[in-house]
């Protein structure tokens, strides 16, 4: 899949530890040493949205944390969409060694995230692609929605359908620009079993997908069960953890800071390394949000009838094993922004460990 070899072609670069990156040009598949950070580790930026930062203030922030990669979440947290600040920023991140990775919200037209006022959907998703492929970003992140397009009025393959039929109306502007759409796991729209066909329709030539290991929880998914079904269409990941355990109306679900979830984050993540080893490894983090999954109640299920329930009981297996967790705090936009930073801080030092164990 040529449009994925740049995952293995980079420019010499130092990590923290002395790792001396691959040589740019590398071909055949991609060797990643587990006793080191990976070559593309680096930060969802989504993780330290409330700084205030710009992008080149992002940028500043991955060469102090001696990170080789992060990502965009989309145009808010780039600043613009305008191709010469678009070129600036990549401009900047080559001078400190940083690769970059775009991103946006949704691209399915019926989904509650796109607002139908602005018109049809494709020319949006364009301008992103277009920003991607000025950035050296070989990926556009994008995704369907969230638990409200499993739950909606609107079935989820009514969405998905949606979604398909934008995606072929820029096949051919998005491939002549070498960029591939990656779809996320997003927010407890898809489950992995659900994603991989779709990119199968799509076109996996084109089409990939970012795995996102926290939001399996939120559709009572094993983060382990949604990476065996994804894993070879992941082309990047968002690497989160999660705790979860019973109560009285079925399962609570919590992101945490990587490292002090119950989810099999270890095991979780040699198996990414050693099934996707050209996708990066950017860590995000999100530890302000609490979900209650009320399966023993029937109205819940809506939307999960085809659940497999092998699969729906390695989920339940990993909240028997959890104990109940205090509520989370109330915070102030300044406490929260503080907090993003030093959890995701936090987070890197627990996932640099956890690649020399």
């Amino acid at each position: 899949m040529h449009r994925r070899h740049f995952l293995a072609a980079a420019t010499t670069v130092a990590t923290a530890a002395g790792q001396t990156a691959t040589a740019a040009g590398q071909t055949g598949p991609g060797v990643i040493d587990n006793t080191r950070d990976p070559q593309r580790f680096g930060l969802d930026l989504w993780s330290v949205r409330s700084q205030g930062w710009n992008a080149f203030q992002y940028i500043d922030h991955a060469v102090q944390q001696k990170l080789r990669v992060i990502q965009f979440a989309d145009s808010n947290q780039l600043g613009s969409l305008d191709p010469e600040h678009a070129r600036n920023v990549k401009a900047y991140a080559d001078q400190n060694g940083v690769l970059l990775e775009m991103g946006m919200g949704t691209i399915c037209p019926t989904a509650s995230g796109w607002n139908a006022k602005k018109g049809p959907i494709e020319p949006w998703i364009l301008r992103h692609v277009e920003a991607a492929k000025l950035m050296g970003s070989p990926i556009l992140r994008c995704l369907l929605g969230s638990a409200r397009e499993r739950k909606g009025d609107i079935p989820l393959a009514k969405h998905t359908e949606a979604m398909l039929h934008a995606l072929r109306n820029i096949r051919s502007q998005v491939t002549d620009m070498g960029v591939m759409m990656a779809i996320e796991n997003h927010s407890g729209d898809y489950q992995g079993r659900e994603l991989a066909p779709v990119v199968e329709e799509a076109g996996k030539d084109w089409v990939g997908v970012v795995f996102d290991s926290g939001n399996p929880i939120w559709t009572i998914e094993d983060p382990m069960v949604a990476l065996e079904h994804l894993a070879p269409y992941i082309v990047s990941s968002h690497l989160r953890d999660s705790y979860v355990w019973l109560t009285d109306e079925g399962v609570a679900a919590r992101w945490v800071v990587f490292g002090e979830g119950n989810v099999g984050t270890p095991e979780l993540l040699r198996t990414l390394l050693a099934r996707c080893p050209k996708a990066s490894v950017l860590l995000e983090t999100i530890t302000v949000r609490h979900n209650d999954l009320k399966v023993k109640q029937p109205d819940f299920w809506k939307g999960y009838e085809n659940v497999p329930a092998n699969e729906y009981m390695r989920f339940y297996a990993l909240a028997e094993k959890g104990k109940p967790q205090p509520p989370l705090p109330r915070l102030t936009s300044e406490q929260m922004a503080e907090r993003q930073l030093v959890d995701s801080n936090q987070g890197l030092v627990n996932a640099r460990r956890m690649f020399t164990s």
